[in-house]
């Protein structure tokens, strides 16, 4: 009876291992240029799932020039067959989140499932690019290898992004949906169609600083109680709304109301863009009596919101920002189940880590997350990856983007906007490089960012890539130091124009012609068209961030440079470009009028008149240096020149 076991042992082993072996051993999808698969889909088969399988095809006959002919899975099974989502041919091997990537090999065919929405869309995305090497680098570049024999190794590889909401507001590529599916993005402010697997239910479609829908200015001519008031009781249209007041509350239920008869995803019932929060007596007191934060008032009229609505619409969720002076938590308030808090960390420092102590915008953004976390797991992140003051000045990020996402992950936010660039200008400042690094970083934070950068750089600067790669990377190590002028260690925040860059300005006359040779040598390149077209809009981004710094040919106490000339030359050659928006909203904007050269690019179309006195002495000292500088010096100017 004992050899009987063992022989039965030996045999279930043995079967074992064949088995293994042969779900181990590769097969050709393709050779050359013909196949035998065929896709299968469900009779069933959902618009995104439909997408997934057509995609499929056709990028499978762009590699390989074989077809991939599609059925359904009411015909019979074959031995050869790619299994695009869920199907008769097999159960789903978990319960997966709706965009969750599922995919493996057994018995010679090839299962590309996962999440019963996204799942098969963004698996079959994922194998394109994994596993037989396409790239979608902006919406207009995309690389598809030539291969007529695809011999595939086994596979079994599965995914859960963990951010379940992913946007951005960088418009140049992920406008486009085919694009944003490529990466597994849920779309730009608004939802993806149905054929892309559509939004997710946690999307707002009314956007943020909502409380200006609600309580609209043109009611304070007769209702100027709804509006907040300064501590001397003079209330204001241009304030965040009185949230003491019960007829606000009721204005609010009716919005909200209104909304989910038409939608069945989050209102988003937040402040509007401004600092300005009620000081009457009722708000402040509760305010104080809860951390002395303005959250604490625009809680508790959210959580009032969100318990009154579900008891009409029970799966109704709001979401509010915690954003200026809302970002602290309050003390001694609850956070309702069905309230979602954006914290908008729109004050930290990009130079720095997030969870570096030393650093005090971002010790206060690490305390209040850490608060908020305590209060709700529904945190979601509004980031922001752009210096919206001046959105062609190099802004020091890209080498700690995967630092600040891996934070966030790690650190209980389950969902991320970027905003980026959102308004309609010509790609500059790393544009389509931050975007793209930013999509693999909301799907995956502990992606291969360095050959993600390296791969791009490749492909949209040809041989310059070293070039562009190493100027990035010198150019942000340099500036995390010391600005002479603010007289402390730089911390770079997406608000830095005008006067704030240049107290955040760190490089030094050595840094800048290290910076120059680099530049130089990226432009000395032999690229085609599109590739020399991009470096040149790198190269102006370098120029206007050392116009705004007076830096290089725009420093001012020299006597050997021409800083007005250089601007002049500057603008100029931004406009042939065809640069036109500079700051957000179009606050600074490249028309006709010839701008005031003597002045930082925020002053560049601003008459004089306008301008407070502390600007205009400060201008013209430096112009009265510059001139005295270059009167000074132009004695040994010519005999340099004459030696030269």
């Amino acid at each position: 009876m004992k050899k009987l076991c063992c022989v039965l042992i030996s045999l279930s082993l043995l079967i074992s291992t064949a088995s293994l072996c042969a779900a181990q051993t590769p097969f050709y999808l393709a050779e050359d240029g013909a196949t035998g698969y065929r896709i299968v889909v469900s009779s069933g088969a959902t618009e995104a799932e439909q997408t997934a399988a057509a995609t499929l095809a056709d990028y499978l006959l762009q590699i390989t020039g074989a077809v991939f002919p599609i059925v359904t899975d009411d015909e019979a099974p074959t031995a050869k067959e790619i299994v695009v989502g869920r199907t008769n041919r097999s159960e789903p091997r978990g319960d997966f989140d709706d965009d969750a990537v599922d995919i493996y090999t057994d018995s010679g065919k090839l299962f590309l499932c996962g999440g019963s929405a996204r799942g098969a869309l963004y698996s079959v995305y994922t194998f394109l690019e994994d596993e037989l090497g396409c790239r979608w680098f902006t919406h207009d570049l995309t690389v598809v290898p030539a291969n007529e024999t695809l011999l595939l190794p086994d596979v079994d590889y599965t995914y859960e992004p963990p951010f379940k909401l992913r946007q951005t507001y960088w418009l140049f590529s992920t406008m486009y949906p085919d694009f944003c599916a490529a990466h597994k993005l849920h779309g730009v402010m608004s939802y993806m169609p149905e054929s892309l697997g559509g939004g997710r239910y946690e999307m707002a479609v009314s956007s943020v600083h909502t409380m200006q829908q609600i309580v609209p200015t043109s009611l304070f001519e007769n209702h100027p109680e709804y509006f907040g008031c300064r501590d001397d009781g003079v209330r204001s249209v241009n304030r965040q709304p009185c949230l003491s007041n019960e007829d606000v509350f009721g204005l609010a239920m009716e919005y909200a109301n209104s909304y989910f008869s038409q939608y069945n995803a989050v209102l988003s019932i937040s402040q509007n863009d401004n600092l300005d929060f009620c000081q009457c007596e009722k708000c402040r007191s509760f305010n104080k009596a809860h951390g002395g934060t303005d959250s604490a008032s625009l809680l508790r009229f959210i959580d009032r919101v969100a318990d009154e609505i579900k008891k009409t619409y029970p799966d109704a969720m709001i979401e509010t920002l915690a954003y200026q002076n809302s970002q602290k938590p309050p003390e001694g308030l609850t956070v309702a189940d069905n309230v979602v808090i954006r914290l908008c960390g729109v004050n930290t420092c990009t130079l720095h880590a997030l969870d570096d102590s030393s650093c005090p915008s971002n010790r206060g953004f690490c305390s209040d997350l850490a608060g908020w976390a305590a209060l709700t797991d529904n945190i979601y992140i509004w980031e922001y990856s752009t210096n919206f003051q001046y959105y062609y000045a190099f802004y020091p990020n890209i080498t700690s983007m995967q630092e600040r996402y891996r934070f966030y992950r790690d650190n209980n936010a389950v969902a991320i906007f970027d905003n980026g660039c959102g308004d309609y200008i010509v790609p500059g400042e790393l544009h389509e490089l931050r975007t793209y690094l930013t999509l693999k970083l909301l799907w995956d934070p502990d992606t291969d960012v360095e050959r993600h950068m390296r791969e791009f750089c490749e492909a949209y600067y040809g041989t310059a890539c070293d070039d562009v790669i190493e100027f990035i990377k010198t150019f942000e190590k340099a500036s995390k130091g010391w600005n002479i002028r603010s007289a402390r260690f730089a911390h770079t925040s997406c608000h830095d124009g005008g006067v704030g860059l240049l107290n955040n300005t760190s490089l030094t006359s050595c840094d800048v012609k290290e910076l120059d040779s680099i530049m130089l040598s990226a432009e000395s390149h032999e690229l085609n068209e599109e590739q020399a077209s991009h470096i040149k809009g790198f190269s102006l981004s370098w120029r206007f961030y050392k116009n705004a710094a007076f830096l290089g040919e725009f420093k001012w106490f020299s006597g050997f440079t021409y800083p007005e000339e250089a601007t002049k030359q500057l603008v100029s050659d931004m406009r042939d470009y065809g640069v036109t928006a500079l700051s957000e909203g179009g606050a600074l904007y490249l028309g006709d009028t010839e701008p005031d050269a003597r002045m930082m690019p925020t002053f560049w179309f601003t008459d004089e008149s306008e301008l407070s006195g502390d600007v205009l002495t400060d201008m013209r000292f430096r112009v009265f240096s510059n001139r005295f500088l270059r009167t000074v010096c132009a004695p040994l100017r010519a005999l340099l020149s004459i030696t030269a």
